[in-house]
């Protein structure tokens, strides 16, 4: 661990900048992973100049009182909504991550790619050819059910959310040399965009207003409007689509952003209580008695579909369309989306620009051998599993976990995957400390929370990527950036070309 005070002097003067003015920032190294604010000799690299600038203008107590009037105006609109019971505010570190557009160019190829990759393999499947992906892996995912009949329409998934991250390589770059990996893909009920915008609010009016304006980041501005658009896209009535948001309920963490995706859409917000079907099976919002024509799933399946068993009768007979449909979240199988380096070679004729960390499915008996003699080396996932559940980071646990995880696999090794411990990029959490005046920052595991989309009614060489992330940083010491695990949310500053 290397604890080193860094005076804000040491950063390039500018004609606004007075050294004596700014408190001293304390930088924490703890992780063998290579920062993206610090270099290796812990000096700021020059993208964060500008944000470091403000944060010392801005000390300790103002960040303090920042922190209440955020916390305060992210609770009035909670209580807007009528939302009273709880904190749905989500934990938030309020040092925004930094993407020149040189990386995030890179980045956005890259996912273009896999979109379009995966919504190819889905078309296939609901035409009955089962490709690339090994039978064995098909048939022991608990994400497909052979016995249900796929209707996934002509752009099979209209958001995907792609957890990113970043790993040490040869390159250069204004916050490190970095190749990307994708870790997960998550077709159904990613979290993401209502949150992001939020972040991105606070970040600039609040926190940073400066910076902001002087490192020209890319608006999100606009984009919970295009994501409304694309899902509409799935109904014959494009615009005109009547789009349901059916929400868990309140209890739900994320509660407050089903009530944003609503509002910002132009959406109903409806739980399955407030759903029924007419007489000629055509599901209904019965306080306005409105045909709904798309649905936007914030609600576990199981659930949705025990509470409506006709929903997939009406889906698959093409009177209503559900985004996430019966079958189409195949592609959230960990033991899945390791080939989709292989689907964007065979069904784009290209050399994937983003890869996978290094896969082990336990469903193929060789590959299962190397996670049984390695397990403790290893990262080890559930493949159906989400938010940081069933997952086993092998060197962050003590011998007697890991046997224990160990015996759990054994019992249903086919339901899960294994891959290599990666110590990906880090950033900071950001700390103020009044008693001593002076701001302290901790490295921490950081991920990209990426969104692609696509609009276009039947065209699904068309995808969109939003230019901006919410980023997650994992609690210190850990790899789980899941904020059920701890981790907590960033702002995302896409930067101008």
């Amino acid at each position: 661990m290397v604890m080193r005070p860094w005076l804000a002097a040491t950063l390039k003067k500018s004609a606004t900048y007075n050294p004596r003015s700014m408190g001293s920032i304390v930088f924490k190294r703890t992780l063998p992973g290579s920062n993206e604010v610090f270099g290796s000799d812990d000096t700021p690299r020059p993208v964060y100049e500008a944000l470091f600038e403000e944060l010392a203008k801005t000390g300790p107590e103002r960040w303090e009182e920042n922190l209440r009037r955020t916390h305060g105006l992210l609770l009035d609109e909670q209580h807007t909504f009528g939302i009273s019971e709880g904190d749905k505010t989500h934990p938030t570190d309020w040092f925004p991550r930094v993407v020149p557009a040189a990386d995030w160019e890179r980045l956005e190829r890259g996912l273009v790619q896999r979109m379009r990759a995966v919504n190819e393999f889905l078309r296939r499947l609901e035409a009955g050819k089962r490709e690339i992906v090994p039978e064995e892996v098909l048939e022991t995912s608990i994400l497909y059910d052979p016995t249900l009949p796929n209707r996934f329409g002509e752009v099979p998934v209209r958001q995907v959310a792609f957890d990113v991250v970043a790993v040490e390589s040869e390159r250069s770059g204004q916050t490190g040399g970095w190749e990307y990996l994708v870790l997960e893909e998550n077709a159904k009920m990613p979290v993401g965009l209502a949150a992001m915008t939020r972040r991105r609010r606070m970040s600039r009016e609040v926190f940073f207003p400066g910076s902001f304006e002087r490192l020209q980041v890319r608006s999100l501005d606009g984009w919970l409007g295009r994501l409304g658009d694309s899902l509409r896209a799935a109904s014959p009535k494009g615009p005109e689509a009547t789009l349901a948001v059916v929400s868990s309920g309140p209890a739900d963490q994320f509660y407050l952003d089903h009530h944003i995706y609503a509002e910002e859409m132009g959406a109903l917000l409806a739980e399955t209580k407030d759903l029924a079907f007419d007489r000629s099976g055509y599901l209904v919002h019965e306080a306005t008695g409105r045909r709904i024509d798309v649905v936007y799933e914030r609600i576990d399946e199981d659930t949705l579909y025990a509470d409506l068993p006709e929903l997939v009768d009406c889906h698959v007979e093409g009177r209503v369309h559900v985004l996430f449909a019966p079958n189409s979240e195949v592609v959230d199988d960990k033991g899945v989306e390791t080939f989709v380096p292989e689907m964007i070679r065979t069904y784009l004729g290209e050399e994937p620009l983003i890869q996978n960390p290094t896969t082990w499915s336990l469903a193929v008996p060789e590959e299962r051998r190397y996670v049984t003699e390695h397990f403790g080396e290893l990262v080890v996932k559930s493949r159906g599993g989400y938010g940081g559940k069933e997952v086993m980071i092998g060197p962050e646990e003590s011998k007697e976990s890991i046997e224990r995880f160990k015996r759990t696999v054994e019992r249903n090794p086919v339901e899960y995957i294994a891959q290599e411990t990666i110590h990906f990029s880090t950033h900071v959490l950001c700390g103020a400390d009044l008693m001593n005046g002076s701001f302290h920052l901790q490295d921490s595991y950081t991920d990209y929370r990426m969104l692609a989309l696509a609009p276009d009614p039947t065209d699904l060489s068309v995808v969109e990527i939003v230019p901006g992330a919410l980023a997650r940083v994992a609690a210190p010491g850990s790899h789980l950036t899941n904020i059920s695990s701890g981790g907590k949310m960033k702002d995302t500053w896409v930067l101008e070309g």
